[in-house]
């Protein structure tokens, strides 16, 4: 019953999921094998209603839900009670770090940070990155990346496939990150093991203004 909760939360089914778990309300606290929650699937494919409505069912969250739905009383209470979870990695390999990064609010951010998470810390999983990837690649808060690069996150880090900062958010047309990168010393010359440079994404997914302010700091 578990796996066809989570097929139902990958199809967006809200309704269905409701009404499931009205009936079984011990579905809405089901992991799969590798212990990844339905709330985190939930958070990973996007379903925003289903996974509020998985919040408000599931029972107190771990420090990695915690994180990804941005709960800073949560991670507050979680950190005080275990300091090194802060630094901790879940079964797909992140940090809650790296989930407060990808999917909440700078807040969420702020406060692992200022109660150890090192901005820094790799993914252990194949893209091998860390929270500043996490949050170019999915978030769009620029005062997420200022926090973290205050915190000492490398603007020029690779991860996977070559992949900097910049070359991702030139990529993604997120203009605002890219301004907040080359503030900080982003360089416009590396190459992803592809060979291509940020301005190369920019040109061929035609933003052209941020092509533009490519240009002007090459």
């Amino acid at each position: 019953m578990g796996q066809h909760l989570f097929d139902l939360i990958r199809q967006g089914k809200a309704a269905e999921i409701a009404e499931l778990v009205g009936t079984q309300p011990q579905l809405a606290r089901s992991r799969d094998a590798q212990g990844l929650s339905a709330l985190m699937l939930a958070v990973y494919t996007q379903q925003t209603v289903i996974r509020d409505f998985l919040r408000a069912h599931c029972g107190d969250l771990d420090i990695f839900e915690a994180a990804a739905v941005g709960d800073c009383a949560r991670l507050h209470a979680l950190i005080a009670t275990d300091a090194t979870q802060a630094r901790a990695v879940s079964a797909d390999g992140w940090t809650p770090l790296h989930l407060a990064a990808a999917f909440a609010r700078p807040e969420a951010v702020t406060l692992l940070i200022e109660h150890g998470a090192h901005a820094h810390q790799v993914s252990h999983n194949p893209l091998r990155n860390q929270p500043l990837h996490a949050c170019v690649a999915l978030n769009n808060s620029a005062d997420a990346v200022r926090a973290l690069i205050e915190a000492g996150a490398d603007v020029n880090a690779t991860q996977h496939g070559g992949f900097t900062p910049l070359i991702q958010a030139a990529s993604a047309g997120k203009k605002e990150i890219v301004q907040v990168l080359l503030a900080h010393g982003a360089r416009t010359d590396t190459r992803c093991d592809q060979g291509r440079t940020a301005l190369d994404y920019a040109r061929e997914r035609r933003h052209m203004s941020i092509a533009e302010l490519l240009e002007q700091h090459s």
